[in-house]
């Protein structure tokens, strides 16, 4: 299945790749405002692709029918034409990316606001409870079902905060099976993994709040990157920098 891969390549001496993996409801799009120009000009290939139903990416009439397992086969494409890159997966896209560290490792990985390892009751679960359609509705509709939703569980740092709204235009349908799987899928033995791994997390994300980070990080025996006055969608905050700062510091320690 042809995928919408977009190549920003290194800017002056090349220093290593990066693949990013987007989230729910998103496409490559996303990456584009700010890390994909920043990670190139820090001298690095920057791959940012949309998985199988998601943008310019083909098979939107079938999205529905995607599994996780589906999104793991665009990663493992897009990973194998890519030189030893540092995978950064976020939301959604991290756990896309844990699967994909089950069966084959990395230079590196950063699970950025990613959905944890296994469920818990925070964040989409809440969602869930507290709206029980409208999560799925919005899976199927996007923006256009409920905006206000998306809002405040994607892009505000407070119920009344409309600074990111401009982003609400690219929000795309996310298929309902793989939203219906978020809810009860395990990362099997999580502890077996050996790919070096960061774990960012935003201290205002309503969608993954910070115990689930944590509870990510516990999972992979390290201690998570906390942005405290972010939200969810940390690629595009005004202060954007300093994640991918931090991800170009983890990138810094990761053997050559």
């Amino acid at each position: 299945m042809r995928l919408e891969i977009d190549i920003a390549p290194a800017l002056g001496e090349r220093r290593g790749s990066f693949v990013l993996l987007h989230g729910a409801w998103c496409w490559n799009w996303y990456f584009k405002p700010f890390f994909r120009p920043y990670f190139a000009a820090n001298g690095f290939d920057v791959i940012a692709f949309s998985l199988r139903g998601h943008g310019g990416s083909e098979g939107r009439e079938l999205l529905n029918g995607f599994s996780i397992d589906d999104y793991v086969e665009d990663l493992r494409g897009v990973v194998a034409t890519v030189e030893r890159p540092v995978v950064v997966g976020h939301s959604m896209g991290g756990f896309v990316l844990q699967t994909y560290l089950t069966q084959a490792s990395l230079r590196g990985a950063v699970l950025l606001a990613s959905a944890p390892p296994r469920p818990m009751p925070g964040g989409l679960i809440k969602s869930l409870i507290a709206q029980p359609l409208n999560v799925f509705r919005a899976a199927r509709q996007g923006a256009e079902f409920n905006r206000n939703m998306l809002r405040q569980k994607m892009f505000s740092r407070g119920p009344e905060d409309k600074s990111m709204d401009a982003y609400l235009e690219n929000v795309q349908p996310e298929s309902s099976r793989v939203a219906a799987s978020m809810l009860t899928r395990n990362i099997a033995h999580p502890e077996t993994i050996g790919t070096p791994i960061q774990v960012i997390g935003a201290g205002r994300d309503r969608l993954v709040p910070p115990e689930a980070v944590a509870l990510t990080a516990r999972a992979y025996r390290t201690q998570p990157v906390m942005f405290d006055a972010m939200s969810h969608m940390l690629m595009l905050e005004p202060h954007w920098r300093d994640v991918a700062d931090a991800i170009l510091r983890f990138e810094a320690s990761l053997p050559a």
